[in-house]
């Protein structure tokens, strides 16, 4: 008896699409979320900070805002929808651009070393799979039982020259504070070590079409702490930042000032200041 056509064909294993707990059918969805919650964020910081409003008024409008952000699904919402960003493009991630320019840049350690490297805001174990990474993840939020849940401005208080690379991969934008956001590159600097790297990688509009920031600007503020831009790399939507810890910190300050005019334009900006 022989087989029909039918019984000749192999069944090829379907594509499993990812599965959500949350609402998400397009990029413009996810793109809407994620603005949403910046905003939200970026209220209750400059709620936290004002210290004109009487305190009853602050924690009216504290909680507001904060119920806000939970019906948007907070930090578990940003983080998945950041992980659907990454399979829409192919499931490609910050990671593969860090390791490739280590390599291109002949940083790699010598066969029996390893490189320290610190992933802030991870949202997976992106390096685990190169053994010749040694790989400190942490979050505020970790997804990962592997992540370490810490605060970057927090982390490891007092210490200094510990990383050979800092990774801050669309971290800075989501502080909604320009002063935490230069405090987070001051506190780069101090964990890497000399001639250490940081790879920074922001949405592309917080450069291009900002009022109080420019790739120009960023690059200064970078240099002012000891850094030398390596090589810089625009995708359709981010932009991303390799500088390696050459120089001393020059401690120049940083306000908040205009760059670009225009009513299309974000306010995305970064302040550093220095304690006198």
């Amino acid at each position: 008896m022989t087989r029909t056509s039918k019984q000749k064909r192999k069944k090829r294993p379907r594509k499993l699409k990812p599965v959500t707990h949350i609402s998400v059918q397009n990029r413009m969805k996810s793109k809407a979320l994620i603005s949403k919650l910046h905003v939200a964020n970026k209220e209750i910081e400059k709620l936290q900070e004002n210290s004109n409003l009487k305190t009853a008024e602050k924690q009216k409008k504290l909680a507001l805002l904060q119920t806000q952000v939970k019906e948007l699904g907070g930090l578990d919402t940003y983080q998945l929808v950041s992980k659907l960003g990454e399979y829409h493009h192919g499931n490609t991630n910050t990671a593969k651009w860090v390791v490739k320019k280590i390599q291109e840049y002949k940083l790699k350690p010598s066969e029996g070393k390893r490189l320290d490297l610190l992933d802030v805001g991870a949202l997976d174990l992106n390096y685990e799979k190169h053994k010749w990474i040694n790989c400190t993840s942490i979050d505020l939020n970790p997804q990962n039982h592997k992540i370490i849940k810490a605060d970057f401005l927090q982390y490891q208080d007092g210490s200094s020259e510990m990383y050979d690379v800092v990774v801050l991969s669309l971290v800075i934008n989501f502080v909604g504070d320009p002063v935490k956001r230069g405090e987070m590159l001051k506190k780069a600097a101090s964990l890497l070590k000399p001639q250490g790297c940081l790879f920074v990688v922001l949405p592309l509009a917080c450069l291009e079409n900002s009022r109080y920031m420019s790739a120009g600007l960023f690059k200064e503020m970078l240099s002012s702490l000891g850094f030398d831009t390596i090589t810089t790399h625009d995708s359709r939507k981010l932009a991303f930042i390799m500088a390696q810890k050459q120089n001393k910190i020059s401690q120049k300050t940083f306000s908040k000032r205009l760059v670009r005019k225009g009513q299309k334009r974000n306010n995305f900006s970064v302040v550093l200041k220095w304690r006198k």
